[in-house]
């Protein structure tokens, strides 16, 4: 570093300051030192001025001695309004009244482990007041930070315990409808605001943030806690996060309902909330514990809808509902065919809800069966790990009757022609701008499938005369037809073919399921009862 200049403590001489970097060598230096002679025996004494080649800024240091050892403490950068002689003069003189003899010019104690004490003191006061968030200051923060995951912060939830979330947490009423619940490419839930809405019956303007969402729509501040009122705006929302105790949740769990389940709920959110709470610093140095934890909820030995878990569609059941399909695919477009997988494949609804036309593959195969036959598939339609239940891929064969599904399928998709630039196997009719779609200005966001098919389910049940079905029974009568097989050997031949592995009648694991030549027979054999179910009924 080249010797070190004297200037004047002027802003007239330092706001003008130009540097020649380049002595007279040739060599080049990064900054140059420039000291202030009119400070010697003034308060300023020891300031120095360094001029930084690249930026151009202009940093200014106090050179002191302390206890016979040179100190240094840099007091901020140059600025000809908001740092200026004036400030450096006055940020001294604090320094020196706190740090300073007061009889001279020397110093009795370390500028920099004094200001850094301060500031260590600053960020406590500051994580104290974090300390005292409320539960709604916990709340926006779970939300605006996405809904994350407590095990995996990274990941969100899925979209429908989101939905689930918000509706405990923010809203029963109106402010729920500017928010739109849809899911990423990895079936992660998502938040976003929808463009426009109805608040109070009145079409509204969509919001554009989280800001204005929380000033547009702050707590109602209930002054008791009852069914339909969220946390967000009963005195729940008000206490101090960190004081919260199992006594209040509990209280509040048996205030709001009976239900069991309803609890479970909404234990599992104050979870989700309390978990964010504690990766973002929002309860303090020392965390309380998480005031859920002891709260201990028994689930029912049964439920309303625990007999279903076991209930099968008998085969003129069966054979009503797939009939009634055909009466109502023209009113329910991509939805009939939704049913009929349900019945053929027995992979849950929320699984076939997701598949793409990508993940078919098709290849028409002969396999060879240990009777020396060989039985027909058409293909192999993969499930993706993300939009299984399980998180594991699965796949089952495109048997004839599967066939004829998806062959019907891509029939009523050329009938919409919009639908054909969609990935989806089953897009919702309700897709905005579908007039516009066409190669290159295709649709595969979530917005663009469908999400339920519950109201065509209802028309089937009153149209079959059904009252004591569900949806899921698809999948116990699948799974059931399966294992009367005489073929079947082994669970494992019933996971290969039903993909099902959480079942009373099944293994809860299995290592490896395989598309091969014994499943094809077997996919086959299932497929020929359905055919037999479907051709009685249409004689």
């Amino acid at each position: 570093m080249k010797s070190a200049k004297p200037l004047s403590l002027r802003d007239s001489v330092i706001d003008k300051l130009e540097t020649n970097f380049i002595d007279e060598t040739g060599k080049t230096h990064e900054q140059i030192r420039y000291f202030f002679p009119d400070c010697k025996g003034r308060t300023c004494q020891g300031l120095v001025l360094f001029h930084k080649r690249k930026t151009k800024r202009k940093k200014l240091v106090l050179d002191y001695w302390l206890k016979n050892k040179s100190k240094r403490y840099v007091i901020g950068y140059y600025h000809r309004k908001n740092f200026n002689v004036k400030h450096i003069e006055k940020k001294i003189a604090d320094l020196r009244a706190e740090y300073g003899s007061g009889a001279d010019l020397t110093w009795t104690q370390d500028i920099k482990i004094g200001e850094d004490l301060k500031k260590r003191n600053k960020y406590d006061e500051q994580l104290g007041q974090i300390q005292l968030a409320t539960f709604n200051d916990a709340i926006k923060n779970f939300i605006e930070s996405g809904c994350p995951q407590i095990d995996k912060p990274s990941e969100s939830l899925h979209r429908t315990t989101i939905r689930e979330c918000c509706r405990y947490l923010i809203g029963y009423d109106d402010r729920i409808n500017a928010l739109e619940f849809v899911a990423d490419e990895n079936n992660r839930g998502k938040i976003e605001f929808r463009d426009s809405y109805k608040y109070d019956g009145v079409v509204q303007d969509g919001i554009n943030s989280w800001e204005e969402f929380w000033r547009k729509y702050p707590p109602k501040e209930y002054d008791d806690i009852g069914w339909g009122k969220s946390i967000y705006d009963t005195p729940m929302g008000f206490k101090v996060l960190s004081t919260l105790t199992d006594h209040d949740v509990r209280h509040y769990l048996n205030t709001l309902t009976n239900s069991p389940g309803t609890k479970k709920q909404i234990k599992e959110v104050f979870s989700y909330v309390w978990a964010n709470a504690l990766q973002k610093s929002m309860l303090g140095k020392k965390v309380p514990p998480n005031p859920v934890s002891e709260i201990k909820i028994e689930k029912p030995t049964k439920s309303v809808f625990s007999k279903y878990d076991t209930k099968e569609f008998t085969d003129e059941e069966l054979g009503k509902i797939y009939t009634s399909c055909d009466k109502f695919r023209g009113q329910f477009p991509f939805q009939t065919q939704v049913i009929k997988l349900l019945m053929i494949s027995g992979r849950r609804r929320e699984t076939l809800l997701r598949l793409k036309w990508s993940n078919i593959q098709w290849e028409e195969k002969s396999h060879l069966t240990e009777e020396k036959n060989y039985v027909k598939t058409y293909g192999v339609v993969n499930i993706p790990a993300e939009i299984n239940k399980t998180k594991n891929p699965d796949s089952f064969f495109i048997t004839t009757e599967i066939k004829r599904i998806l062959d019907d399928l891509h029939l009523q998709r050329e009938q919409f022609h919009w639908s054909m630039f969609i990935d989806w196997c089953f897009p919702s009719p309700r897709i905005k701008d579908k007039q516009f779609l066409r190669k290159g200005n295709e649709n595969n966001s979530d917005k663009a499938r469908l999400k339920d098919v519950r109201d065509l389910w209802e028309k089937i049940k009153a149209d079959c005369g059904l009252t004591d079905v569900a949806m899921r029974m698809f999948r116990n009568t699948r799974e059931n037809k399966v294992n009367e097989l005489k073929k079947t050997r082994s669970t494992w031949d019933v996971i290969s073919v039903t993909g099902r592995t959480d079942t009373r009648s099944a293994e809860s694991s299995y290592l490896n399921k395989k598309l091969n030549s014994k499943t094809a027979d077997l996919s086959n054999d299932v497929d020929e009862r359905y055919s037999k179910i479907i051709k009685l009924v249409k004689k």
